[in-house]
């Protein structure tokens, strides 16, 4: 072939795909009627819970006072707000993947269900290779010159687990009944989940287990297949135990003593568990205030509480009440999202919202019970409170897919409409 024509080869070839990612932009364009379908009580709870998690963040970075600053212009010059700051830019971040979400048909999502699998696969083999931290945990990719600078696939592992799994549940014609239709789907979801537990990563291996179950659940899965591997779970937890007990990273067996023992080394392993629940009464009923003098958030006595333990510093900054409207709107959060998936137009829409509500509500269930000493600790943020940028963006990510279906499904006919799940 001449010089010539393989210039007009390439032309050609470009041409293609610009038409190719124009009639892509085309068929996902929002019309009038998708725009009226908008969830926008829905987003703006969800912005007011980021936002207060903003000022959550500034709270639990404050630095000690000799008196209570009275303005918000005395808090900005006396306090930092780094933290803060870059919270409101991963906010912001998250706030164009949402758009970007909501933009794209999630139809796309299931065409692309197994390449987004297997990548999730890649950045989790990949990711075993990279530095490791505390507990001898490889779990994230580092750059520049900040160590603080870090990105953690298994964040975002959540949302190609949930999408990998809606398409496997959506495309089957009947639930599983039998171990043999049992065991493909195990080796599916196990295949990411034994990456992350070699990382260690037990608190998102955890999360990936949990959204599996409920997803499993919701697609009418035998109950004895299911009280069957519970109690393999359970046989389990011996080897397990060992492992934690013998491993380099045996301060998770310790976290779990001190669960069961909360007097147990109160002075070390246990210090920040016991300072979070005497944070925790020191609130009461309409909390401390901002920056208060002599507070726990300001003199550092509750380690990682800008991150795992900040639900201690909410109750202590705004007592009982301010941790009950916070709980209250995240309650209302993931029951809205359980209407929608019950309202959605297929069954592949239904499983992903359903896996995104399932992935919150365990957030929220495990980090405020492990503040309050219901369960072990497990370094598990709290959705849009706790400060860091890969668990925001993967929830910002997850809610953008789940409002984008919510307002396809309104828009869309829903004739002869299968169930949302066989048990919802």
């Amino acid at each position: 072939m001449t010089a010539r024509g393989e210039t007009q080869a390439r032309g050609a070839s470009t041409q293609r795909r610009f038409k190719h990612i124009t009639k892509l932009i085309q068929a996902n364009r929002f019309n009038t009627h998708m725009m009226r379908s908008f969830d926008w009580p829905f987003f703006i709870l969800v912005m007011a819970i980021a936002l207060f998690g903003v000022v959550c963040i500034f709270c639990a970075t404050a630095t000690p006072t000799e008196t209570q600053p009275t303005s918000l212009v005395e808090m900005l010059t006396t306090q930092p707000i780094s933290y803060a700051r870059l919270q409101v830019m991963w906010i912001m971040v998250g706030l164009i993947l949402m758009a970007m979400m909501v933009y794209l048909d999630y139809e796309y999502l299931s065409k692309w269900a197994n390449l987004i699998y297997w990548a999730n696969i890649a950045l989790l083999f990949v990711v075993l290779f990279m530095e490791k931290g505390r507990g001898n945990m490889a779990g994230w990719f580092h750059w520049g010159t900040d160590a603080n600078r870090t990105m953690q696939p298994s964040e975002f592992g959540k949302l190609a687990i949930i999408i990998a799994l809606a398409k496997l549940f959506s495309g089957r014609q009947k639930p599983i009944t039998t171990v043999a239709e049992l065991v493909p789907v195990l080796v599916y979801v196990g295949l990411p989940l034994v990456l992350i537990v070699l990382q260690p990563d037990v608190g998102t291996a955890l999360v990936y287990i949990v959204i599996f179950a409920i997803m499993l659940f919701a697609s009418g899965t035998n109950y004895k297949l299911i009280i069957g591997m519970v109690c393999v779970a359970v046989l389990l937890m011996v080897p397990v135990w060992y492992f934690m007990n013998t491993s380099e990273s045996s301060f998770r067996a310790n976290r779990i003593r001190v669960w069961l023992d909360p007097t147990l080394d109160t002075s070390g392993s246990g210090m920040q568990m016991a300072n979070a629940r005497i944070a925790l009464g020191s609130g009461g009923l309409r909390g401390k205030g901002m920056f208060s003098v002599g507070s726990f958030a300001s003199l550092n006595y509750i380690p990682d509480d800008h991150t795992d333990f900040i639900f201690a510093i909410v109750c202590e900054t705004f007592g009982f009440i301010g941790a009950a409207v916070m709980v209250g709107a995240m309650i209302l959060m993931l029951v809205r999202m359980v209407v929608m998936s019950m309202r959605a137009a297929d069954a592949f829409g239904s499983y992903v919202i359903l896996g995104v509500m399932s992935m919150m509500m365990f957030h929220i269930v495990e980090n405020i019970g492990m503040v309050i000493g219901l369960l072990p600790v497990t370094g598990i943020p709290l959705p849009f409170i706790s400060y860091g940028g890969s668990n925001l963006l993967t929830n910002m990510m997850g809610l953008g897919i789940v409002m984008g279906i919510s307002m396809r499904s309104k828009d869309r006919t829903r004739v002869a409409r299968p169930r949302v799940t066989r048990r919802l």
